[in-house]
């Protein structure tokens, strides 16, 4: 099966295109990454280089960040402001974790 690049990933509670597949990138050499939060929730993350609608929401953070080096902030949709993931950013460069399955194709 070859995965259509441009195919919309959409916001599962409202259906709003959040990025793209061709817009999925490898972070410490995975695109998929697993992680708990610090009140035990287990989160599968896709990491994106953009994701145009989202909307990066609060002080960017560095407590309990997954990402060596980046802070983050909560991703939202920016339809209806359903918590998607988060950005993290860096010095040099950003990116998007979202959560996979509040995503669609």
């Amino acid at each position: 099966k070859k995965e259509n690049r441009h195919q919309p990933i959409l916001c599962k509670a409202c259906d709003r295109k959040i990025t793209t597949a061709e817009q999925s990138i490898a972070v410490n050499s995975s695109f998929q990454h697993t992680f708990f939060n610090p009140a035990g929730i287990v989160f599968e993350l896709g990491c994106y280089r953009r994701a145009e609608g989202a909307g990066a929401v609060g002080q960017p953070s560095s407590e309990f960040s997954w990402f060596s080096g980046y802070l983050w902030s909560f991703a939202l949709c920016s339809g209806c402001q359903t918590h998607l993931g988060w950005y993290f950013e860096s010095a040099s460069d950003g990116f998007w974790g979202l959560i996979l399955n509040r995503l669609r194709e």
